[in-house]
């Protein structure tokens, strides 16, 4: 997880322009990415297989996280 209260104010407010801009097609193609990693896992037969898609799904979780709560940061500082 991203604790963004620890991230630099600029990456904040990157992570808010990607939110504010209204373009929704990075955080899509992050969502694709994190659903094709999920989907992926399911038919993973090995734990080392498993275990790079766990860590890839939950990157991409944190990221759309990140851009979503990342207005709640940028209001704090």
């Amino acid at each position: 997880m991203i604790d963004l209260n620890l991230c630099d104010p600029q990456h904040v407010r990157a992570l808010l322009r990607i939110k504010e801009v209204g373009d929704t097609s990075l955080v899509d193609l992050l969502g694709e990415l994190r659903d094709t990693a999920k989907g992926r896992l399911v038919s993973a037969t090995d734990t080392v297989t498993i275990h790079r898609l766990q860590g890839r799904a939950e990157a991409f979780e944190d990221l759309l996280k990140a851009i979503e709560e990342s207005p709640k940061v940028a209001n704090r500082s």
